[in-house]
């Protein structure tokens, strides 16, 4: 995750973590809200191009008490989701 992020090719998938309370969280943005939310972008050129407002979504999980699902990492999910 040298990049901040990590292409997962295998669940389709991006995934990134953000400071939490006491350690970092572990967040994921499937390729398909990418697309859903910002259009028909390549997965990870969307999540560059988007960071800062999928990072302020992921801020707002975690200060909502969003828990993890039982694969241990946040899922943030489009509108229809």
């Amino acid at each position: 995750m040298a990049k901040g992020y990590l292409v997962d090719n295998a669940q389709r998938c991006i995934r990134f973590r953000i400071p939490g309370s006491g350690r970092p969280v572990k967040f994921a943005i499937s390729f398909d809200t990418l697309a859903q939310c910002f259009g028909a972008l390549a997965p990870e050129q969307a999540f560059k191009e988007n960071r800062k407002a999928i990072h302020a979504t992921a801020e707002q999980l975690l200060s909502s008490g969003r828990p993890a699902e039982a694969d241990g990492w946040v899922w943030i999910r489009g509108p229809e989701s």
